[in-house]
């Protein structure tokens, strides 16, 4: 016996089976839109983050993981009122203040802006 059917020893079973068919194809129509609607959201992101090259379609993580740098190197931006490569001057800053590193440990590498290196390509 199938699991996802709902079965009924009534003597409407022909009607239940019917209105689980139907819940069925609601539920899937909701999830067609639930994803359509996910995927759009992307799309809209992808719009909004550059790439190298242009029309390069990012994968959903790749673009989630670009949106963060690249909030990250805007939020540089504004703390820092340099417009190139503004993420080493708040690196060099937050080490200044001793945020970055522990006292016993070597000196950690700084972490490279994908941003920061495009502008220096061109």
């Amino acid at each position: 016996m199938n699991r996802n059917r709902r079965t009924t020893h009534s003597t409407e079973s022909g009607r239940d089976v019917q209105m689980s068919f139907d819940q069925r194809l609601q539920a899937n129509a909701r999830e067609r839109y639930r994803t359509h609607s996910v995927n759009s959201a992307f799309n809209n992101l992808r719009q909004l983050i550059p790439t190298e090259p242009r029309n390069r379609k990012l994968s959903k993580i790749e673009t989630l993981r670009l949106a963060k740098s690249y909030i990250s190197h805007l939020i540089a931006v504004l703390v820092t009122g340099n417009g190139q490569r503004p993420c080493v001057d708040t690196i060099g800053h937050q080490r200044s203040e001793g945020l970055s590193e522990q006292p016993d440990e070597p000196p950690a590498r700084p972490p490279i802006c994908t941003f920061c290196v495009t502008f220096d390509k061109s």
